[in-house]
């Protein structure tokens, strides 16, 4: 068999493979792709199946391969000639340090891919881009600077973009619009995103959006039946769309801290133990988060002793990834515990 028949194998099975959410074995048949591309000297699709074996890595919660599998792709000859996925590949590190709360280090990927995109790159892809840069400005904490660079995507937003493209972008902006204390803009941006995502046909995505948009209502203190049916909407649209692992635990945690900013710590306790272990596994910022918000239920809970040991493993969890402003979070509760806690 040839090596151009073994890789147009491998990537019809790995294709089928990522169909039936089959990662692992998707992952596996995109490596051998990619492997034979590089034995005929296809540098076009050596790039496209590293990219995806990349982009499976970071969906299996294999965040340490993908940034590494990104950045091995990034020191390649090959990749010179095709800038499109020497962006793509920026932005993805971006996702995975964001992933593991690495704030600095995303924003740091998501300006070298912005400033790629300035150089030799399509409007598309610029476009995509600046959704990146501006997510990766707002977790370090640059809202305003964030918020500026949202104003200027939503110029970039053409009149006849597809519903998905729509909502993407108006999410991208409410999410800033919140984190930058705009809540009305948030608001306003988040509606005009479920209407867009609505109309897309993307169950996977119909989720997330409701997912995150309940965690940025929650921070603003919205405990309120919007936001319960972002919730709701949430969970049923995860148990259609197979959504991963990680989404999965995720939405119980916003679950969770849903029924504990409703009044209801005992069943937010109760949510946050089924889904910890399962977390510490392959998702310690996961199982950070949930322990952060068992520290905050259990105090509510006048459990402060046990309050106090979450609050102490969370932090060293998000020090041990380097998620800075999370380990910031668990001080501030140990501090406040301390106090009462002789």
């Amino acid at each position: 068999m040839t090596s151009n028949t073994v890789f147009m194998l491998n990537e019809y099975r790995a294709r089928q493979a990522k169909a039936q959410r089959n990662f692992a074995a998707a992952i596996e048949h995109s490596m051998a792709a990619a492997d034979a591309a590089t034995r005929v000297n296809d540098s076009r699709g050596f790039c496209r199946m590293t990219f995806n074996t990349a982009e499976l890595q970071l969906e299996l919660g294999r965040i340490e391969g993908c940034i590494a599998t990104c950045r091995n792709l990034l020191a390649t000859e090959a990749i010179k000639d095709y800038p499109d996925y020497e962006s793509r590949a920026r932005v993805l590190i971006t996702h995975a340090l964001q992933d593991k709360g690495e704030t600095g280090g995303a924003l740091a990927a998501a300006r070298e891919a912005a400033d790629l995109a300035q150089q030799r790159l399509p409007s598309e892809t610029r476009f995509n881009i600046q959704h990146v840069l501006i997510a990766a400005l707002a977790e370090e904490g640059d809202t305003e600077t964030a918020w500026a660079e949202a104003l200027i995507l939503a110029d970039m937003l053409s009149a006849d973009a597809t519903p998905r493209v729509k909502g993407m972008t108006h999410w991208a902006i409410g999410n800033v619009g919140f984190m930058s204390g705009r809540i009305e803009e948030g608001l306003k941006h988040h509606r005009l995103a479920a209407d867009s995502l609505g109309l897309a046909n993307d169950v996977r995505t119909w989720a997330l959006f409701n997912k995150a948009s309940v965690n940025m209502r929650l921070v603003a203190g919205l405990v309120d039946a919007e936001t319960k049916d972002c919730l709701e909407r949430a969970e049923v649209a995860s148990d259609v769309a197979g959504v991963t692992e990680m989404d999965r635990i995720e939405i119980v945690i916003t679950r969770a801290w849903w029924e504990l900013e409703s009044g209801n710590a005992a069943a937010a306790e109760g949510l946050l133990w089924s889904v910890e272990k399962r977390a510490a596994t392959s998702y310690p910022v996961l199982q950070g988060r949930t322990l952060l918000l068992l520290a905050r239920c259990l105090c509510t809970l006048e459990r402060k002793a046990e309050a106090l040991q979450c609050a102490l493993q969370s932090e060293r969890i998000f020090a041990e990834v380097g998620a800075a402003v999370l380990a910031s979070e668990s001080r501030t509760i140990i501090d406040t515990i301390e106090l009462i806690v002789p």
